[in-house]
């Protein structure tokens, strides 16, 4: 067995409470903050993991959870090993006053900063910065592949190129790819910040045939927290949530219409706008969705026609309390199954 690296469960519940909903803490803190020693693809696993390279060098966005080294050229009392980034993107450092803002800079950019910080009290100070630890851009990859598995990303890398590193769908996958994210989630893209892809989605579902002929829309980059979910042929679902008795996939092997899937969820709760259900629909070939808002009580009083669901419809009951959101039971249901994978760096 392969030593064990130690991670400092402290910062790393911090940084994901930090940066997520409260309802998905639990969930997505064990999902990525298991003490798992990581191997870069290509390695055995009795192989010692080798974290650096000149692409993390050279581009590497550094995030919360990341650890580094801070060297100051010929003043060792300046100089820190294993500064963890904490949850708020930022360092301390010795003799400074406030804080370094590390989050989205590369070694390099973060060197120049903390050089500009010491400037007030060294002359012509010269720093050197590299990451000895990646841990800010967790994603992984599950169901209908033929290696699932858990990866850091030490780059930009989009769906379909994400695939490869699982050897592709299995003889059992569907046509259809999922990507389950939190849209709170931060991430970089170049030097700032970047709005996710689709603001306040939850779930972003694509052909595997549109994603392998790489346009953008349907070939999306991965974002740091993301998990993406092959299904298998005859598991193509429907979601509902909100003022529901239980937020729930629903299995369109058969044809489900609307009000069959309000029954499957157990009916609604007190104060549900029956009036006012939403059902979100992902246009096909985009990553947007079209939303149309039903009227189910008109369809209860036979005075207009009930709605068939269609693969990867997201459907809304609203209200004014108790609203159930189908993502936290999504990961609730996969922890077992991605908990049991190693983490691979890929490079």
């Amino acid at each position: 067995m392969p030593e064990e690296k130690h991670i400092d469960r402290t910062s790393c519940w911090t940084y994901m409470g930090g940066i997520i909903s409260n309802k998905l803490i639990f969930a997505l803190a064990i999902l990525f903050c298991v003490c798992i020693p990581q191997m870069t693809l290509g390695q055995s696993p009795n192989a010692t993991p080798e974290l650096k390279g000149p692409v993390a060098a050279m581009n590497y966005r550094i995030g919360p959870g990341d650890v580094i080294d801070v060297l100051v050229t010929k003043n060792e009392a300046l100089s820190r090993t294993g500064v963890r980034v904490n949850s708020q993107g930022t360092i301390q450092l010795p003799m400074l006053d406030n804080d370094i803002s590390a989050a989205c800079l590369t070694e390099g950019q973060l060197a120049e900063r903390v050089e500009e910080a010491y400037r007030k009290y060294l002359v012509s100070p010269s720093v050197n910065v590299s990451v000895r630890e990646f841990n800010s851009n967790p994603v992984a990859v599950i169901g209908a592949v033929n290696s699932p598995g858990r990866f850091q990303m030490q780059r930009p890398i989009r769906l379909a190129e994400l695939l490869t590193f699982v050897n592709g769908p299995s003889t059992s996958a569907g046509r259809t790819v999922e990507i389950i994210r939190d849209p709170s989630h931060p991430f970089c893209d170049g030097p700032k910040l970047e709005r996710p892809i689709a603001t306040g989605e939850e779930l972003l579902s694509f052909r595997l045939d549109d994603v392998f002929r790489g346009g953008e829309q349907t070939n999306p980059l991965i974002k740091a927290g993301d998990v993406v979910r092959i299904a298998e042929a005859d598991k193509v679902n429907a979601y509902i949530q909100g003022n529901i008795r239980s937020a729930l996939a629903i299995n369109l092997a058969d044809p489900v219409t609307l009000t069959q899937a309000i029954a499957m969820a157990g009916g609604t709760t007190s104060g549900a706008q029956l009036d006012k259900v939403s059902i979100r629909r992902q246009i096909a070939g985009s990553i947007n969705r079209n939303e149309m808002v039903v009227n189910v009580k008109e369809i209860n009083q036979g005075k207009r026609d009930d709605v068939l669901l269609e693969p990867n419809d997201i459907i809304n009951v609203p209200g004014p309390t108790g609203s159930k959101k189908i993502l936290g039971d999504i990961f609730r249901s996969i922890i077992p199954t991605i908990t049991r994978f190693p983490v691979s760096v890929i490079p």
